[in-house]
């Protein structure tokens, strides 16, 4: 049987909406299953002032650590992360928002992407309004999320993200901070499979004398993060 130009145009049509259809991305961990990750941090900063402009790096720091889904209660997955050490529990939203936190809080990891409600389209852009924690402070942020594209056979959604926010300054003191990466989100299970970000963070002290406005220091700081998932079991 031959194709013909009609039945060519149809088929290219059916592959197109099968490709690009819409997904929903959120957390569905399995109450019962241990996820294990391996979280890689690697920072660089530079101060620079009149004299002289001393940089240093450190070398890439790791650790482990497993998050326990414990049961899923009033619209929240309750999960336990922790690491050797200490543990600490969390009340996360499908959404990747934390709706409760009973105990210590944990300084550094685990990093849960805020996610659009609803289905998705690959190359649609979405924002989300959701506060950055920066040290022991909540900052606004706008989240800006980009669905690139979707595996369909490894059920593996790549999504680009940056972060934007306005931190509080003053015309002596001028503060900024960047935040974006890429995430793949494991459709079939549920859960982050791997992401890569960098923060970055300057701080400028300015000094004014009557009509000369000068730079007394400048402050950088780089911070590239890599996150991984290692295994999952029941």
């Amino acid at each position: 049987m031959k194709a013909t130009p009609r039945t060519i145009l149809l088929l290219a049509l059916l592959f197109c909406c099968t490709t690009l259809s819409a997904v929903e991305v959120r957390y569905a961990f399995r109450k019962g299953y241990t996820y294990s990750y391996q979280y890689t941090q690697q920072s660089t900063g530079k101060i620079q002032t009149f004299t002289s402009s001393p940089s240093a790096s450190q070398p890439a720091a790791t650790a482990e650590f497993t998050v326990k889904a414990i049961d899923f209660q009033d619209g929240a997955f309750i999960v336990d992360i922790g690491d050797k050490s200490s543990t600490y529990r969390r009340y996360l939203k499908e959404n990747g928002e934390i709706k409760g936190a009973p105990a210590e809080s944990g300084q550094t990891i685990p990093f849960f992407m805020p996610l659009p409600a609803g289905d998705w389209k690959v190359s649609e852009k979405r924002q989300i309004k959701k506060d950055l924690k920066i040290g022991d402070k909540a900052v606004p942020a706008a989240w800006n999320l980009l669905l690139k594209s979707v595996d369909n056979e490894k059920g593996l959604a790549e999504i680009l993200f940056a972060a934007t926010m306005k931190l509080p300054d003053d015309r002596l003191r001028q503060k900024a901070f960047s935040l974006k990466g890429r995430l793949l989100f494991n459709l079939f299970e549920g859960v982050v499979h791997q992401a890569d970000w960098q923060t970055s963070y300057k701080f400028t002290f300015i000094n004014k004398e009557f009509a000369v406005t000068r730079n007394l220091w400048d402050f950088e700081k780089q911070v590239s993060h890599s996150l991984k998932m290692t295994g999952m079991q029941e």
